[in-house]
């Protein structure tokens, strides 16, 4: 399963009237054609993080787009922006933060 695809398109419908919404609805409709390698090689980064610092990474890219601040091309540049980001691990430890900051901000 593409879970690119499913994450685009998940965020091509949240921000369906945003600026950059074409992009995002382009990306859904390009994840079809991510290279194999490149779809293993990011679904093996991802296995080994947490899925709260991934989903706050993909959330973060997904705003850039809607915002129309960034344009991937296609959904391969998307995965591989994905990748590299992910690799970083201060921003592993922003998305950290963020996500606890966000949880206590929910039980307040």
């Amino acid at each position: 399963m593409n879970l690119i695809k499913l994450y685009v398109r998940q965020f091509a419908e949240k921000y369906a009237d945003a600026h950059g919404a074409q992009h995002l609805a382009e990306l859904a409709r390009t994840a079809k054609a991510i290279p194999p390698a490149v779809l293993a090689s990011l679904t093996a980064k991802i296995a080994g993080l947490e899925a709260c610092a991934v989903n706050w990474t993909l959330a973060t890219l997904a705003e850039k787009i809607a915002e129309g601040h960034t344009n991937y091309g296609d959904a391969t540049g998307f995965a591989q922006v994905l990748e590299r980001d992910l690799e970083w691990p201060e921003l592993m430890e922003l998305a950290a933060v963020e996500v606890e900051r966000k949880k206590r901000e929910h039980l307040h």
